[in-house]
């Protein structure tokens, strides 16, 4: 598998764990819904080849960040730390092939 399809593997997996009812009162986000679209919109943004997109869910990653909040606040913080080492692991190869 591709490092670029890897990411996009782990962004759906993400995408499923966030429902309706996700607590997200450590972010900045007002609903799950809001979250959803700015993930959508940078998934297209990835798709097109754009770094601006990568970077996006790399701050989502990021240790203390959006993502590690809600997987803590929702029960499934250990799947988030496998997702993360992984995301980490292919971020900069995937980073390297993009475009500005």
């Amino acid at each position: 598998m591709s490092n670029l399809l890897e990411v996009k593997r782990i962004i759906e997996i993400i995408k499923s764990k966030i429902i309706i009812d996700t607590d997200l009162m450590w972010t900045h986000y007002n609903s799950s819904e809001d979250l959803i679209a700015e993930i959508n919109l940078n998934s297209i943004l990835l798709e097109e080849n754009n770094k601006a997109g990568l970077e996006f869910f790399q701050l989502l990653f990021l240790p203390t960040g959006t993502l590690q909040e809600i997987s803590i606040q929702n029960g499934w913080s250990e799947q988030y730390l496998i997702l993360a080492a992984e995301f980490d692991s292919i971020y900069e190869k995937v980073y390297q092939l993009m475009k500005a």
